[in-house]
């Protein structure tokens, strides 16, 4: 690829619901996929490394293919390398990541001139909800609104999380179909409570009060979960530095909303919480992303960014 104009496009991992935030609120984790488009002669190849590999399909069927498709003429003529670091089936938006890239790829390769809105507009589309979307192309802390498009807010500075990631997978039509299909108004209303409470304290920086309003969800983790090893072990923990704990996405993974100076800590806490009941899982400590999905051209004239997302 030396002597070669290479797209390369960055997408972060994310977590969505943030607890009482469902299908609204979500955050972008310093965790990445990074896809590499050249354009060559012949039929589509693709290629993939990584978390998924041996196990997504290697031609037009991958997700970011299809993506990609939506907004080009033909993939013929393009060899893909997908790098996937973000973990399949773990609620930790690797289906976003790979649609958003798909469809950034497709603005900057169809020279579109969509606009992030239309982004957002076509991976809900894709992806059924917009959550992680919003936070995959925005970075930072998120909420969907209406229209659809994303506000967003700095992550505050001292916030680190600790992730667990269970090795079991969990699928999203299989945890919405753990919910409900109605729940009690008070239910919605404690829900809209909680996260204005915790929009507003994140956009201040009072890291203090957020444990109230993180474990206030009435409309998800109930039900879901039981589809959260070692959730339960984890919620029960009192580590000095930890701020609350949430099932991330439709789980099964989980973020420790931590002090970032008291990280290693309370990961290291809850490595031996979950020894007791047996659970296995990776437990890594990350920050929010400070931004969202990059793209940018490499080749024989340099090194250009591409207009991202939008």
């Amino acid at each position: 690829m030396a002597d070669q104009e290479v797209l390369t496009i960055v997408a972060p991992a994310t977590s969505a619901n943030l607890g009482p935030g469902f299908d609204v609120l979500a955050l972008a984790i310093d965790l990445s996929n990074e896809v590499l488009i050249v354009r060559r002669d012949g039929p589509l190849v693709v290629h993939v490394t990584g978390q998924g590999a041996g196990e997504v399909p290697e031609n037009a069927d991958n997700l970011f293919c299809r993506a990609l498709a939506s907004g080009i003429d033909s993939l013929d003529g393009l060899e893909i390398t997908c790098h996937n670091r973000i973990p399949f089936g773990r609620g930790l938006g690797s289906s976003a990541a790979a649609v958003c890239a798909g469809l950034v790829a497709a603005n900057a390769l169809g020279h579109l001139r969509w606009s992030p809105s239309d982004i957002l507009s076509r991976a809900i589309e894709f992806e059924g909800h917009g959550d992680n979307a919003a936070a995959c192309l925005d970075g930072g802390i998120t909420a969907l609104v209406p229209g659809p498009r994303a506000l967003r807010i700095q992550p505050p500075d001292g916030l680190a999380l600790v992730v667990v990631i269970p090795e079991v997978k969990v699928f999203t039509d299989e945890a919405r179909g753990a919910m409900p299909q109605q729940v009690p108004i008070a239910d919605v209303a404690n829900g809209i409570s909680a996260t204005a409470g915790l929009l507003l304290t994140l956009e201040r920086g009072y890291l203090d009060e957020i444990s109230e309003f993180l474990m206030q969800d009435r409309l998800h983790e109930p039900f879901r979960g039981p589809l959260c090893p070692g959730l339960g072990a984890l919620k029960a923990l009192t580590t000095t530095g930890l701020l609350g704990v949430t099932v991330s996405g439709s789980g099964p993974s989980m973020l420790l909303w931590v002090e970032a100076l008291k990280a290693s800590d309370v990961a290291a806490a809850a490595r031996e919480a979950l020894a007791g009941p047996g659970v296995v899982a990776e437990v890594r400590v990350e920050r929010v992303a400070p931004t969202g999905i990059r793209a940018r051209w490499e080749g024989l004239e340099g090194t250009r960014l591409s207009r991202t997302p939008g």
